[in-house]
């Protein structure tokens, strides 16, 4: 089941992280998004409290958390390319994922102290503002519509909420259709008042999916009703 998704723009890829339905155990998998070839798939790192923190330089970050709080100490690094663990650190929390450095604190303080560990050895350094700065929130959400439908849609049958996200000069919508007995998902790309394009992505749902598609940058994807596929359209 995918549970989280991280985009790296900068080295075209999403990590992912998927879980055990029965164990809760997670494995990573990371791809190129642009040409959908899989870099590593399913590699399996730690119990169920660990978890994927982040993606930068082509390396997924993995980072610990404790039963009872959020926090908890532990830290990994998994090269996207090849699947191999470059390393580990068990006595730090995990405070922010930069480009290129990790802002961390030692497990014995509950606030401040803060620390830089570099991304390539796991090591300490010296704080670097470029190298440290926080990697961009990429993937982008639809929101929820409230002005009931636009003019450019009244041509589809709308049935629940209504979803809209703008994609460069272009506007994505999303909506559920009832066919039969079951739900169907379509997403329409709209410039002004004209329809571009228009796609059902998803069919013989038995109920209604609250999650859509997710965008990074002009590519749209789409996790399918079970969790364990994802479709990607080019807006």
């Amino acid at each position: 089941m995918v549970w989280r998704i991280e985009a790296d723009t900068d080295g075209r890829l999403l990590a992912i992280e998927t879980r055990d339905q029965e164990t809760g155990r997670p494995s990573f998998s990371a791809f190129d998004y642009e040409s959908g070839i899989s870099l590593i798939h399913e590699n399996p790192y730690g119990d169920r409290n660990w978890a994927l923190a982040g993606t930068a330089d082509r390396k997924l970050v993995i980072k610990a958390f404790g039963q009872n709080s959020p926090d908890g100490a532990g830290i990994a690094c998994i090269d996207a390319d090849t699947g191999d663990l470059l390393w580990e650190q068990f006595n730090y929390v995990l405070v922010q994922v930069g480009r290129r450095q990790l802002t961390v604190r030692h497990r014995n303080f509950a606030s401040g102290y803060e620390q830089h560990l570099d991304l390539d050895t796991g090591n300490l350094t010296q704080f670097n503002n470029s190298a440290s700065k926080p990697t961009a929130a990429e993937i982008v959400l639809p929101q929820r519509y409230g002005n009931g439908i636009p003019e450019c849609l009244t041509a589809y049958s709308v049935y629940g909420d209504l979803f809209r996200c703008p994609i460069g000069p272009k506007e994505l919508w999303a909506f559920h259709e009832v066919t039969g007995e079951t739900y169907q998902v379509r997403l329409v790309v709209s410039s002004g008042p004209a329809i571009v394009a228009d796609q059902v992505v998803l069919t013989g749902l038995e109920k209604m999916t609250p999650e859509l598609f997710f965008g990074v940058e002009r590519q749209v994807f789409i996790i399918s009703d079970n969790k364990r596929e994802i479709v990607s359209y080019l807006v």
